[in-house]
């Protein structure tokens, strides 16, 4: 099946190396700041002796062993201050020279204020049952 123009244009743009670099760096700067606020949630919501609250535990003492306050501040504030400026330079630059995406933006807009009632309910039904699923295991795990 033929590619249109359009398309193949797309495809040339995200096979650029700078623009997957961007990608893989974003994600893998904000990595160690995720790794450790997961550890520090997960580790409150069983007790010590339990699986994966264990292993929170282990990473959660060892990061405060470990890191600084200026390492902390470099995972928490640094790197991520750095994956927002690169980030948002990179899809400003985007932005401005490619019109496929300033179409599907205006196209997505215009779909989500048509359908805002339905996709409201469909937030609200889906954050209702992630409430329902913490609640069930509370009350079965005691």
């Amino acid at each position: 099946m033929a590619q249109s123009a359009g398309a193949r244009s797309l495809d040339r743009q995200h096979s650029r190396p700078f623009f997957l670099t961007a990608i893989l760096g974003g994600w893998l700067l904000v990595l160690p700041a995720t790794v450790f606020l997961a550890a520090a949630a997960l580790r409150l919501l069983q007790p010590s002796q339990f699986q994966p609250s264990r292993t929170a535990w282990i990473i959660f003492e060892w990061a405060g062993a470990h890191v600084s306050h200026l390492g902390a501040a470099a995972v928490f504030l640094g790197l991520p201050g750095v994956v927002f400026m690169v980030g948002f330079g990179v899809l400003w630059f985007e932005w401005r020279r490619n019109a496929v995406l300033r179409q599907d933006s205006a196209i997505a807009l215009a779909i989500v204020r048509r359908q805002f009632a339905t996709i409201s309910l469909a937030a609200a039904a889906l954050l209702a049952s992630g409430i329902l699923v913490f609640v069930v295991d509370h009350l079965i795990v005691g």
